[in-house]
């Protein structure tokens, strides 16, 4: 194999060990909180465009996610008045969901309360790591994000 080749492999075994240490570690931060990671996940989401409403079926495609996790997810939010829901004009099956100021307030308070286990994380990072690195995550995740469906296999 190539150098490249072997960098390329490093790289995405890196992003795999880098998600499996993360989602422990907030699955652990999320354990003490009002909101688990699968329900403050979806609720950042909503917070990029707050007036937007959503349905289930969108939320399922851009999560990529199942519709009933999406579903279960979307009720206990509903429950706990951090979505509203209002049924389709044309398709009453359907329901339009959006965030309350109370899931902006939720979610904004869960970001405030996550900071200090973030800053131990970057600690030792100098601004200009810090910067270099969200440039680079941020090319990789716009090339994922646009395309989710080009696969290539050998």
């Amino acid at each position: 194999m190539e150098q490249r080749q072997q960098t390329e492999m490093r790289l995405i075994v890196l992003l795999g060990i880098i998600k499996q240490l993360t989602t422990t570690r907030q699955n652990k931060l999320f354990s003490t909180l009002d909101l688990t990671l699968s329900q403050f996940s979806l609720m950042v989401h909503f917070t990029h465009a707050p007036e937007r409403s959503w349905t289930v079926t969108e939320l399922a495609e851009v999560m990529e996610m199942n519709q009933p996790g999406i579903t279960k997810i979307v009720n206990v939010l509903l429950e706990k008045g951090l979505l509203t829901s209002e049924p389709d004009k044309i398709d009453r099956r359907k329901r339009h969901l959006k965030i309350t100021d109370h899931g902006l307030n939720s979610c904004k308070n869960t970001m405030t309360s996550l900071v200090p286990d973030i800053s131990h994380i970057f600690g030792d990072w100098q601004d200009e790591e810090l910067l270099d690195m969200q440039q680079h995550l941020e090319k990789l995740m716009g090339w994922l994000d646009n395309h989710r469906d080009d696969i290539k296999q050998a």
